[in-house]
């Protein structure tokens, strides 16, 4: 625990670079809160489509997670749940387009600019295939 603070801000920091970098790339960036604080226990981010981005950073070997491709609300445990109304389309919608990028404490610089570069790469190369 003696250097978990000193971690946390590694990672904030590596998220910092991430968000500067990514904005206006992709989809949409993760936020936190004013005032508030994050861990980042994954750096999520929200591409058209995230199967094509991971093939596309696999390619460049760099590893990817889709951790919540399927909703809470829609796993088998919370299957007798009650949702309100029409339900929780903001978070299936989601579910269809985020993936995570690598973050931890000790991600060097050159390797965060390689990561960056691969995912601006990748959904660049989304968009022209798209039009």
């Amino acid at each position: 625990l003696s250097i978990f603070s000193d971690e946390i801000a590694a990672r904030n920091r590596i998220a910092a670079r991430y968000a500067a970098a990514l904005a206006g790339h992709v989809s949409r960036i993760p936020a936190v809160i004013e005032g508030g604080s994050s861990t980042w226990a994954q750096y999520t981010i929200e591409v058209p489509d995230p199967a094509a981005f991971a093939a596309a950073l696999k390619a460049e070997d760099i590893p990817t997670a889709r951790y919540y491709p399927r909703p809470t609300h829609r796993q088998t445990a919370y299957e007798a749940c009650p949702l309100a109304g029409n339900g929780l389309p903001v978070t299936d919608a989601c579910a269809e387009t985020v993936i995570s990028l690598p973050i931890h404490a000790y991600l060097d610089e050159a390797t965060q600019d390689m990561i960056i570069d691969a995912a601006i790469q990748a959904v660049r190369k989304a968009a022209r295939t798209a039009a």
